[in-house]
Parts: structure tokens; sequence; C-alpha cells
């Protein structure tokens, strides 16, 4: 009997450290007068959770919790059934065949949509949301039908994480259409105590973000302060959220991962950062470029800049793509919609903002119909 009640303190006590762990959420940022999305734009916290909670044709898992306790989905659709692989993608690349990684079974080539890193940036969070659902039912939040996407689909297997940094989205607003500049900023990045803005570049001075030191701590990182699109360093990896992301590119050996965010300017895809092989970087920027010039034409991207594709050496959680499977990761900018102080004239419906990811999607798997998209060759030491 003493034994049992011991046990029960001591599951008790775990419990006990476990909620005393979990990290409140602050206040979400209020924008006076601000307008409602309409009924597609599905971004919050509790709409993600409900729509994963019932799908039937594909399948949705909790990949890890937040540092606040909410849960991170990732959604599934196709054929995922193949065996785990019995070494990783660095040793197998290094053995005496690419299938000690790969595996023996043929499978579909998988695309991987990650949405949501920033939860300021709702843009991909609304569209991953619509694809979900128009997977799941044939027709988006909007009724709409984009069979040129689900017939691309049919050919691939997907997976969807609808939103990577539930703590950041929870305490953003669900748009930020119209807003100013300095509203951006933010609400993306935080403001210091005093009011003043982190903004972008000092966001990233600091890992994780002191959060006692902030106002408002923006949606960039999570509740923890920890901005998961850089938490990729080998063997000191702070996040569950980008662990699980890793694991889930290693384990199904996803071929190219779309990362979707948002910025304070026009829609436009990067190309490949150069820290990767030379045959994904090519093949990112050929991609890369279809997607731009799709978008040019559309009159969404509207700034010439962003025609001509820079190349840098970042490390962040497209880049690291190649290590984790041997495939590769692009980087697409949505834009806010905020009152653009590069073309003022811009003003982007809700359709238009969530079109860019739609077109990426679209052109990376008409691409990989015409020649595998991680074209994998045997190397290494």
């Amino acid at each position: 009997m003493k034994r049992i009640v011991i046990s029960l303190l001591a599951v008790f006590a775990v419990l006990s450290c476990a909620e005393d762990a979990r990290i409140k959420l602050c206040e979400p940022y209020q924008i006076p007068g601000l307008a409602s999305a309409p009924e597609f734009w599905t971004v919050r916290p509790s709409q993600v959770i409900d729509l994963c909670e019932n799908v039937k044709v594909g399948k949705a898992e909790i990949i890890a919790r937040t540092p606040a306790g909410q849960p991170v989905y990732a959604y599934f659709y196709g054929e995922f059934n193949e065996p785990a692989p019995q070494t990783n993608w660095s040793a197998g690349n290094s053995s005496s065949a690419i299938s000690a990684y790969l595996g023996e079974q043929q499978h579909p080539q998988t695309i991987m949509l990650l949405a949501g890193v920033h939860g300021g940036e709702p843009e991909g969070v609304a569209a991953a949301m619509n694809m979900i659902q128009m997977l799941e039912t044939g027709k988006d939040f909007r009724g709409q039908v984009d069979s040129t996407f689900l017939d691309l689909a049919s050919n691939y297997r997907l997976i969807i994480i609808p939103c990577a940094n539930m703590d950041g989205r929870a305490i953003c607003p669900d748009h930020l259409s119209g807003q100013p500049f300095e509203v951006f900023r933010a609400v993306c990045q935080g403001t210091w105590l005093d009011g003043s803005l982190v903004g972008w570049k000092d966001s990233k001075r600091y890992f994780p973000l002191p959060v006692d030191k902030v106002s408002f701590p923006g949606g960039y990182p999570n509740s923890a302060g920890y901005n998961i699109q850089h938490d990729v360093a080998p063997g000191d990896m702070k996040t569950d959220e980008a662990k699980a992301i890793c694991k889930l590119l290693a384990r199904w050996r996803v071929d190219v991962m779309l990362n979707a965010h948002s910025c304070e300017s026009n829609p436009h895809m990067f190309a490949p950062s150069t820290i990767d092989t030379k045959r994904h970087f090519d093949r990112g920027c050929r991609i890369a470029n279809k997607v731009n010039s799709i978008l040019w034409d559309k009159g969404l991207l509207v700034n010439e800049r962003h025609l001509q594709l820079r190349n840098t050496e970042t490390l962040n959680l497209s880049s690291i793509v190649n290590w984790c499977s041997g495939g590769f990761g692009i980087t697409l900018e949505c834009s806010s919609s905020y009152d653009n102080i590069h073309n003022p004239t811009i003003q982007y419906s809700f359709d238009q903002l969530m079109a860019p990811v739609f077109v990426s999607m679209n052109v990376i798997m008409e691409d990989g119909l015409e020649s595998p998209l991680a074209e994998r060759i045997k190397g290494g030491l």
C-alpha cells in the first residue's frame, strides 16, 4: 500500500512539474478596428485543431507540443506505409547503395508544405488549411475547386504542416491587411519594453528572444522565445517543433519542402541556399523562376528586382532539408498586404494573399513529373 501511495505521489509530482513548466501565452496583439477576415480565412489555432481532428481522407497526427502545450499537427495525404529507414541519409548515401536509406519499396515522391513557422504570417496557414479542406472534400473553404492542384496531388504523397508555430499564431491577429509597416513589424517581430520595434534583424540577435525584456514578443518565436525557423544547430536544437519537422523529413524521405512565409513586400520565391548541393540549387532556381514569372503574369509580383534571384548562404529549416533526407527546401514569401511602402497602390484581396502558395505547389508538382525532384546521387565518404 505504501508503495502505491508513493507511486501516485510521484506521478502527481511529475504532472505538477509539467504543468508548472508550461509557459503561459502573453496577451494577444490587438489592432483596434481591424476588419474581419472572410470565413475561408481559417488561421486560428482552434480552427487548425478542429480541421485536423476531423479529417477522413488523409490522416493527421500531433507531431509536437509547443512550450504552451498546444498541439502541432501534420496532415498526411497519400500512402505512407513503407518501413522506416534502417539508416539515416548521411550514412545511407555513403553506403554501398542509396536504397539503404530510401528503401527497396517504390513510393511516390514526397512533398512537404510547411506553414506558420512565424505566427504573425498567416497567409501560408490560410492556404494550407484550404488545401487540406480541398484534399478532404474536393473543395476548399470558399467552395472552389483547383482541379490542377488535385490532379497533380494524386501523383504525390503530401505532408502538410498547417501551423508549425501555434504559440505565435495564437497571439497574433488573423491578418494585417491595410495595416502600416510599423504594425507589421510589431506583430511579427515584437516590441521592447519601451515600445520600440524589435525589428527583423534584431529579432535574430537573440536565441531565445528575452521575453522578459519585451512588451510583446511578436509571432516570430514560440512562447519560449525560440525562432523555429533558425532552430537547426546540429546537436543543439531547442524546440520540439523543429525537431519534429526534421524527424518527418528524414522518416518519410521528403524530396522537397516548401516553406511558406510572408513579408512586407510583394509575394516572391527565393533561390535555395547555396549551402545546398549544386544540383538542388539549380533545380530550386528553376522552380523559383517559374513561380515568380507566374506571380508576375498574375499581377501579384510587382517589384521587378524579385525576378532576379539572389544567391544566399542562409542556414535555416529550408536549407537543412538536404541533411535530413537528401531532398531540398525552398522558401516562398507571400505578402501580408500592409500599406505597401514600395507600391502603395497595391492592396491584395484575401484570395490573392494565399494564391502564391497554390501557385508554388502546382509548379513544384508539375516540375516533379518532368524528372525526379530530388535527384539523389550516391556519394560521400
